[in-house]
């Protein structure tokens, strides 16, 4: 059996096995869903930033299209 301190209490209690695999699985589970949740919200803001910097290139072409087209009309 596996003794284990409260973090808040203080107070020892002893667990089985059984009782410390679940422990952990709680941990693990926790911990992955926080991990699984950063990540989506850094692929988010990565998407989104992408999407932006897509949109500024093509405006940026358009304008280039643009300012070409009124030199070539100028000429005429």
């Amino acid at each position: 059996m596996n003794e284990i301190k409260c973090p808040k209490c203080g107070s020892v209690f002893k667990v089985d096995e059984s009782g410390m695999a679940d422990i952990l699985k709680q941990v693990r589970d926790s911990e992955f869903r926080k991990d699984v949740a950063s990540k989506e919200e850094a692929w988010k803001k990565e998407k989104e930033m992408s999407i932006a910097l897509a949109v500024k290139d093509k405006e940026a072409a358009l304008q280039n299209e643009i300012a070409k087209r009124e030199a070539m009309n100028a000429e005429l």
